[in-house]
């Protein structure tokens, strides 16, 4: 027998989003049960959080979902460049999250003459995206992994000032 372990579950709330007032409303939605965090991010509109059920491909969850551990690692650093990584961070996985449609339509295409230059700019576009994306998650990955205080500082310095966009 196999036993299957459950889909890590993550979220993320746009910095700035009342979530005060998004778990009022899963409440009122559903009052005769008691709503978790988690009920409450699926609940929620989708420019107010990101979520690994909003990723189809599950490449681009484990990615998202490593970002999101990689940044919850440095929560308790300088509040004001922790901050700033924040909002890049939910600017990368949304624009992660809304590239999935473009990601599924070009695996489905099948290439066929005239067709290649159709599908190559947006095939760039994602390339670009992967890649900085790719860079972004490496510094947060840096900052996680520094054990010395002050270059903890200075690679949280180097990731805010990357735009994963």
């Amino acid at each position: 027998m196999t036993r299957v372990a459950p889909l890590p579950r993550w979220w993320m709330w746009r910095p700035g989003a009342d979530v005060g007032a998004i778990r009022r409303a899963a409440r009122r939605r559903r009052p005769w049960s008691r709503s978790t965090e988690w009920d409450v991010a699926v609940a929620a509109d989708v420019r107010d959080v990101v979520h690994c059920e909003q990723f189809t491909d599950a490449a681009q969850r484990r990615r998202a979902g490593r970002l999101c551990g990689h940044f919850d690692a440095v929560r308790g650093l300088d509040p004001s460049r922790v901050a700033l990584v924040e909002r890049l961070l939910w600017r990368a996985l949304v624009a992660l999250r809304d590239s999935q449609p473009l990601r599924e339509a070009l695996a489905r295409t099948e290439n066929r003459p005239g067709l290649a230059a159709a599908i190559a700019e947006p095939t760039r576009g994602l390339a670009e995206l992967d890649r900085r994306l790719d860079q972004f998650e490496d510094a947060l990955r840096i900052v996680v992994e520094e054990a010395d205080p002050e270059l903890t500082g200075t690679a949280l310095r180097r990731v805010a000032a990357l735009d994963p966009l």
